[in-house]
């Protein structure tokens, strides 16, 4: 089986922001928000950080072929340390731009000035975090037309972390009007489908939105910590198996979230998560999730 990871995250320091305040890395697997410390990483993650030779040794040790970079304002914009990533290990690594979405024009000029120079494609918005500084703006907001008419023009992949049942409305018109952007949904829908504030119908309006709209997929990272419970994750693997019921195996993607999700279970667990368990996905289909269809559509 080929298996391949769309959803890991390296920084060589956390550096970004959350719940409105500065996230910086710390020691021993801990960082600073605001005046607070917290337990970010396992205390393995010396430093705090997360470098490409950790994510590639995990991967040898784990049987992961390749991997996808995936960027995140929440970590910090680490556009450079991915170019370095991805020219290292160029056959394993793919990387993922970011800029601030909320800039318009000026933007869309740096994504494709990154295009154009680096081995870096599409782009992740990751709604809580993209919008800190601009509360109560949604994806679909006239000023970030540049940004998506770029993306559409390039036919680039988007990565979407949706919060809010509005994300779920947007992600419908946006796969709408950009029928040449290939759109990611992280986590199966994430803290819109499956966090404190999201409503039971949630999850089946966007396999709907899916179904309607063939440039959507899902990836299959980190579902077990919104339900909290122990592998072999009997929840996550409902979530899992309704999105393949509902799309078949050619829209799912699995993925990890890599390291973030190490505190909740190892990476073999993670990988077991669909390649062993989900037993309403025969094999055949299970290879697709794994690795064939991230295979087809990124390399």
């Amino acid at each position: 089986m080929t298996i391949i990871d769309i959803h890991t995250h390296i920084y060589p320091k956390v550096s970004g922001i959350t719940q409105g305040l500065p996230m910086t890395g710390t020691n021993l697997g801990r960082v600073r928000i605001g005046n607070r410390t917290v337990q970010f990483l396992p205390p393995s993650f010396e430093h705090s950080n997360s470098t490409y030779e950790m994510l590639i040794s995990h991967m040898d040790w784990c049987g992961v072929e390749k991997a996808i970079l995936m960027a995140n304002p929440y970590y910090g914009y680490h556009n450079e340390y991915f170019v370095e990533a991805v020219q290292r290990y160029p056959d394993r690594l793919k990387g993922v731009a970011l800029v601030d979405i909320n800039g318009g024009k000026e933007a869309a000029s740096e994504l494709m000035d990154l295009y154009e120079r680096t081995p870096l494609f599409g782009m992740k918005i990751e709604t809580n975090s993209s919008y800190q500084t601009a509360p109560g703006r949604r994806m679909t907001d006239p000023n970030c037309t540049p940004v998506w008419a770029c993306l559409h023009d390039s036919r680039q992949t988007v990565f979407i972390h949706p919060f809010t049942s509005d994300d779920l409305e947007d992600i419908r018109t946006l796969s709408e009007r950009y029928p040449d952007i290939l759109f990611v949904i992280c986590h199966m829908g994430a803290n819109a489908c499956f966090g404190y504030q999201a409503t039971p119908q949630a999850f089946s309006y966007l396999l709907d939105t899916a179904k309607a709209n063939k440039n959507i997929y899902l990836d299959t990272s980190t579902v077990p910590e919104y339900f909290q419970q122990p592998y072999p994750y009997p929840a996550a693997q409902e979530v899992i198996q309704r999105g393949y019921r509902a799309l078949g195996p050619e829209r799912l993607m699995w993925s990890s979230d890599y390291p973030g999700m190490l505190n909740h279970a190892t990476y073999r667990q993670l990988i077991s998560l669909v390649a062993d368990e989900c037993p309403d996905i025969p094999s055949h289909h299970k290879d697709m999730i794994m690795g064939q269809n991230a295979q087809r559509i990124f390399w």
